[in-house]
């Protein structure tokens, strides 16, 4: 993929031409298809969605939005990746309601943490997540690439345009960010 091409198209839909978005989208099709993929895998929720479905329904709904204007790659498959992780814990949230239980992410979360003793629902990873992103946005984007989207430290600093350096400081605060605010949880304080 060009990135100076994506670079001209972004210009182009921040001045408000959105036919160019589809052009992005395109571009970028492979990228976003992996990390609506890697969102599913996490997920067993018996459903029939597929990572193209997943990826073009979400691309449908931030495209839709009048007011969307992406301000950069990273800014764009930002909106891309909140827009999937609303829409699986919106159905996640519809079928816990129906069932009364909640769905479990497997293995990978726990294993990147580094705590083996523990699962998550990915409500609360998604709950941790929101909290962070009030205390340090840098911090939570990071874990968010790396938890929910399995992306490498290259990946992710190509993405966020930082050092792979700064990505890994990131993690390891990041890190104990999470384990802090989950210890928090698990003892009941706020």
């Amino acid at each position: 993929m060009n990135s100076n091409q994506i670079t001209i198209l972004l210009a182009k839909a921040q001045l408000g031409d959105k036919k160019v978005m589809d052009k992005i989208y395109q571009l970028l099709y492979a990228e976003i298809k992996a990390i609506a993929g890697f969102q599913l895998k996490q997920l067993k929720t018996g459903e029939t969605i597929t990572p193209t479905v997943l990826a073009n329904e979400c691309y449908l709904r931030i495209n839709q939005n009048k007011a969307f204007k992406p301000g950069s790659r990273k800014h764009f498959l930002n909106c891309l990746a909140q827009s999937m992780r609303r829409f699986l814990i919106d159905n996640l949230r519809a079928q816990e309601s129906a069932k009364r239980k909640g769905q479990y992410v497997d293995g990978g979360l726990t294993e990147m943490v580094g705590d083996h003793d523990v699962s998550f629902r990915l409500m609360d990873i998604d709950m941790m997540l929101e909290k962070m992103q009030e205390i340090n946005v840098q911090l939570a984007e990071t874990l968010e690439y790396k938890l929910l989207f399995s992306l490498t430290f290259p990946e992710i600093a190509d993405v966020l345009q930082i050092s792979e350096r700064q990505v890994k400081r990131r993690w390891k605060q990041g890190k104990a960010m999470l384990l802090s605010l989950l210890g928090g949880e698990s003892s009941g304080k706020p």
